[in-house]
């Protein structure tokens, strides 16, 4: 298993920008702003043959994407300020909902932040997997006691039955739909039978309302800022993911589905795995 805390990775565009310059400083702000661009990645890059092209984008206007060494580490601090630090509360859901396993895997862990969450809720051995070899490095270097894989959902590379759990936080909404059902497929195949998958996702009320009033009504002033942020960041894939029946979805593959908080901006869903 690959370093990563020590991993040295090739540098990306982004990481070649003097912001301290007008001419790069203008650049970038452009590139937040334009139209979404194929992310380059390095050809250097250790696992590159393992990331999918649907990830390839530039996903919440993070000019190219999770793929450089300088802009990750901003985008993990700074995506919870972008969700008002409603993000925290949902990663300590998901691992107060894990506190009794004795292993569990992180999907789409990014910085590592839900993995640790579910590491101090008393779980032994946990496990984080991601694409992006950079986001890997900083979660490697922020959380050294939890263990970093660069996988995906679809493809974990975990045997069958390794885990009591499962949780994933702000990851099915980023999958093309296909690629969500070979995911759910293979998640049901790495966790133990009864055993629980807990994820969180942005909740629909803020995107598909359509009266000011009544979105805010429902989750005041915050609600109008998560509708106009949800209008602004590059999700192409959310719309197909907000059209599923989450219940009928997860009877179909094996899951009973224990609870569903789904309140604005976050939707929250516990499911157990069926024992036959």
């Amino acid at each position: 298993m690959p370093d990563w805390a020590n991993m040295v990775l090739p540098d990306t565009w982004p990481d070649k920008l003097n912001l301290t310059t007008a001419r790069d400083l203008l650049h970038f702000v452009r590139c937040i702003f334009s139209k979404r661009r194929r992310v380059e990645v390095p050809d250097t890059l250790i696992g590159r043959d393992k990331i999918p092209k649907y990830v390839l984008q530039e996903f919440h206007n993070l000019p190219n994407g999770n793929y450089s060494n300088s802009l990750t580490r901003g985008y993990i601090k700074g995506f919870d300020h972008s969700m008002l630090s409603t993000v925290e509360p949902a990663r300590q859901f998901i691992a107060q909902q894990l506190s009794g396993c004795a292993s569990a895997l992180d999907i789409g862990t990014a910085g590592g932040k839900t993995a640790a969450a579910i590491k101090g809720k008393g779980v032994s051995d946990v496990w984080g997997i991601d694409p992006s070899p950079y986001l890997l490095k900083h979660a490697a270097q922020d959380h050294p006691d939890i263990k970093f894989v660069q996988a995906i959902a679809e493809k974990t590379g975990f045997a069958n039955d390794r885990f009591d759990a499962v949780g994933a936080c702000f990851v099915f909404h980023e999958m093309p739909p296909r690629y969500i059902e070979t995911a759910i497929t293979e998640i049901h195949r790495i966790i133990k039978p009864g055993g629980t998958l807990v994820f969180a996702e942005p909740a629909a009320v803020q995107m598909l309302e359509t009266s000011v009033f009544r979105l805010v009504k429902k989750a005041g002033l915050q609600g109008l800022y998560f509708r106009y942020l949800a209008g602004f960041v590059f999700e192409p894939f959310v719309a197909g993911w907000h059209q599923r029946d989450l219940k009928t979805w997860l009877d179909a593959n094996g899951f009973d589905l224990i609870e569903d908080i789904n309140e604005c901006p976050i939707r929250k869903v516990v499911a157990r795995k069926r024992n036959n």
